[in-house]
């Protein structure tokens, strides 16, 4: 796994980037079922807990869950009122305070495995600048997981029962 203290720390970089902002990262499994991790740094852990575990499937769960399935960014500008997500996902969105919410996909080995996500308290369409920032931070969270990886592998393949 990913270096997440360097995970958290990207979370807070962006946020002082994109005031009034709440970075986080999710990571689904290997074998692309659920999502393994949330890593949500300034909002309470219950949030992160409330999205661990969630089935990819059906995609039209929530916002992450629809960015790792089809691979493409996802934005709800108002959570409230939207009609495209589970209510359970809205619930856990408001309940947090968030009103709005973009995921941009986290690609390894060209494959979506997570994403990372801007959150806000007030409705807010995404900017030009949310989106060149998101696919900054998407593309430092893919390369972090791929170098994971690569450690993890290069580990393995030295470790030998003889």
């Amino acid at each position: 796994m990913a270096d997440i203290q360097a995970l958290a720390d990207l979370c807070s970089k962006v946020e002082a980037l994109a005031p009034g902002s709440f970075a986080g990262i999710t990571i689904s499994s290997s074998d692309f079922t659920h999502i393994e991790r949330a890593l949500f740094p300034t909002l309470p852990y219950s949030f992160s807990a409330a999205i661990t575990h969630v089935p990819l499937e059906p995609a039209d769960f929530g916002s992450c869950v629809k960015a790792i399935s089809c691979g493409q960014p996802i934005t709800c500008p108002d959570i409230q009122n939207d009609s495209v997500f589970d209510p359970r996902w809205r619930q856990v969105c408001l309940a947090h305070g968030l009103r709005a919410i973009q995921s941009r996909p986290v690609y390894v080995d060209g494959k979506p495995r997570g994403t990372f996500v801007l959150a806000f308290r007030e409705p807010t369409p995404e900017t030009g600048w949310d989106a060149a920032l998101m696919a900054f931070a998407a593309d430092v969270v893919g390369q972090a997981l791929s170098d994971a990886s690569d450690e993890l592998s290069a580990a393995a393949s030295t470790t030998s029962c003889s």
